[in-house]
């Protein structure tokens, strides 16, 4: 497919993506950023898969998922591994609890007739389960954006959803559970970004160091043949 053309499609017996790298695929078959798939390079970078897998069956997000990996192993004859590196991430906390912009969410609220606001696609699921992210007036400069709008929406699967704009990966040392409602007001930069998180919604994001799981990829028996390399000969 040409470059740039992509969709992904879910559910609980079929599982689609379109025109996705090699890289790109994997970090959406594991749900991960792409920055945590570590692929060794070969000269196919530009290239762009379709994959779709189709069950008789329903099936748990767990099995979808190792299934998936089988079919990408198998055709591609990979192996994935996780390994923990040490890495620059942003660090998101919640030092004095949840700001005044940040509200628990009220199920009962969207039956009064509050308006929907547009969905960023987190995955399957029913609204109460999933939730909601409005990015208004984004442009393709990545941080640039109107304001943001959540409905029934943790705080990590925000971390997740705001991640992919930034220039590291962003990790939720926040505590804060259960699922919220909360509008943050326009911003041009990314700093201007993370002062509204910190002014509306008491979230502070800061540079730092942390040891981060990421998916290490590599061609088939290149693992075992590293292990048979590190054991000193007799």
């Amino acid at each position: 497919m040409n470059a740039g053309s992509t969709s992904i499609e879910m559910g609980s017996d079929r599982w689609s993506a379109r025109g996705y790298d090699l890289r790109t695929l994997i970090a959406q078959i594991y749900d991960v950023d792409v920055r945590r798939v570590d692929l060794a390079e070969d000269g196919g970078q530009d290239a762009r898969y379709d994959l779709t897998a189709s069950l008789p069956r329903s099936v748990g997000q767990d099995e979808m998922q190792r299934l998936l990996v089988e079919a990408v192993e198998q055709k591609f004859s990979l192996e994935v591994k996780p390994e923990v590196r040490s890495m620059l991430v942003y660090v998101m906390t919640a030092p004095n609890g949840p700001g005044s912009g940040l509200h628990l969410h009220a199920p009962a609220a969207r039956a009064e007739g509050l308006a929907k606001p547009m969905a960023l696609d987190l995955g399957t699921g029913t609204l109460e389960d999933v939730g909601e992210i409005q990015f208004e007036g984004r442009d393709c400069s990545g941080v640039s954006s109107g304001g943001i709008t959540a409905s029934a929406e943790t705080i990590d699967d925000f971390r997740r959803t705001l991640e992919g704009d930034l220039d590291r990966v962003l990790l939720d040392e926040t505590n804060l559970t259960g699922t919220y409602d909360f509008r943050v007001g326009g911003y041009a930069s990314k700093d201007d970004l993370f002062q509204l998180l910190h002014d509306q919604l008491g979230l502070v994001v800061r540079p730092a160091e942390r040891k981060v799981t990421i998916l290490r990829v590599r061609p088939h028996g290149e693992f075992a043949h590293e292990v048979q390399e590190a054991v000193p000969a007799a």
